[in-house]
């Protein structure tokens, strides 16, 4: 029976030098398989590229709309973000190409699948674990680990030796990797710490300098914790992610930089263009602010953390992940309602939410005699019961 592999191609160093070296072994049989996910690039291009470079076949899939929906919105709902201030673009991005990839591969008969990621990165432990929970019968490939082509000269050295396309040169310093919900940094040798962040390295957003002198303002509203409409029209998620990328990038909004824990033990320095996303998490939590009680407000973090640690671990397809997806549909029963945003100079700031389910009463917060329903009769009792309850003296140990 003849040995099938579909890898995951994107057209970077990486998976191209991941090509030529699953050719050798497979030689005709391997598949290419690109994805869609709201990148800049053309994916009609790279499966070109993918075929020339010698692929049998080479598959693509726009998967924009399942990413926006069952992957980023669930993750908006839960209001997760990774403790660096990450709102998980690419980490959520992983474990639908990992699904399709395995889609592909039971079609196409083949027994693995590949990845092209580097010896240091992230995706690598998301892409197996992933595999793992999808498809324990198919094998993981990782061709440059296999081949100790670990490091990202190591990998350009290949490239040159072997004859295949490298635009890189001696100035190059990072590469770009961007999708719907954001865009990070790859560099090719770690950055200074404490230096400036080459302005090269932004796409999504405006220097600060270029920005409107002028605020801008957006409208989301919300449904059980999803937003469903900008600006008063309601849009399809790809829809809406692009264009609140679109109007806060456009006003320096969402940059970050930070310094990370990655999986595997290190710290890194991390460069993350988030608009929309920070748009809409600010929006989330000014909405559920008023809508919420104090308790669940107060204890919201706790599955929030795990939820965002999950994603970026690679367990999106684990059980506590999608019990805790049941959680926060429960929990957002009630975040439902609008919410102005003001955007200037690379700030995002809630100026006005508004729901029908608010637990926000003007007549409790009024702070003159007219329109007052607070009962001030019971403030008496109040805090009697307060004072007595500091004031309560300790039982002495016998």
């Amino acid at each position: 029976m003849t040995e099938k592999v579909v890898l995951a191609f994107s057209g970077g160093l990486g998976t191209i030098a991941s090509l030529q070296l699953l050719k050798h072994r497979f030689g005709p049989n391997v598949i290419t398989f690109t994805a869609n996910l709201g990148q800049k690039s053309s994916t009609a291009n790279l499966c070109r590229r993918a075929l020339e470079l010698g692929a049998c076949s080479a598959h693509i899939a726009d998967l924009r709309e399942r990413f926006a929906r069952d992957y980023i919105y669930p993750a908006v709902r839960a209001g997760a973000v990774y403790s660096s201030g990450y709102a998980l673009a690419h980490a959520l991005a992983r474990p639908l190409i990992v699904s399709e990839l395995v889609k592909i591969a039971r079609e196409e008969g083949a027994a693995y699948i590949a990845h092209g990621c580097a010896g240091k990165s992230n995706d690598q432990v998301r892409f197996e674990v992933s595999a793992a929970a999808l498809a324990p019968d198919l094998r993981v490939l990782s061709p440059l680990r296999e081949n100790n082509l670990l490091r990202f000269d190591e990998v350009v050295r290949y490239c040159q030796d072997q004859g295949l396309p490298s635009t890189v040169s001696n100035d190059t310093r990072f590469s770009i990797t961007q999708n719907l919900y954001g865009s990070s940094v790859q560099w090719d040798r770690a950055p200074d710490a404490y230096a400036d962040v080459p302005e090269g390295v932004y796409r999504m957003t405006r220097r600060l300098s270029e920005t409107p002198d002028d605020p801008g303002q957006v409208t989301l509203r919300f449904q059980g914790g999803i937003p469903v409409a900008l600006d008063g029209v309601e849009k399809s998620p790809v829809t809406l992610l692009e264009e609140l990328a679109e109007v806060a990038g456009r006003h320096g909004v969402g940059r970050l930089t930070t310094i990370e824990d990655r999986l595997i033990g290190f710290k890194m320095l991390e460069v993350y263009e988030q608009p929309a996303a920070t748009v809409l998490h600010a929006a989330r939590s000014g909405l559920e602010r008023m809508v919420l009680p104090q308790a669940t407000l107060e204890w919201l973090s706790v599955p929030a953390q795990r939820y965002a640690r999950l994603t970026y671990e690679g367990f999106w397809f684990s059980e506590l992940r999608e019990a805790l997806d049941a959680f926060f549909v429960k929990s957002s029963e009630y975040v439902t309602g609008e919410v102005r945003l003001r955007l200037f100079k690379g700030q995002c700031q809630v100026i006005g939410v508004r729901s029908e389910h608010s637990l926000y009463s003007q007549a409790l917060a009024a702070p003159t005699t007219e329109g007052d329903a607070f009962a001030h009769s019971g403030l008496r009792g109040f805090m009697d019961t307060l004072r007595q309850s500091v004031q309560q003296p300790r039982a002495q140990d016998p």
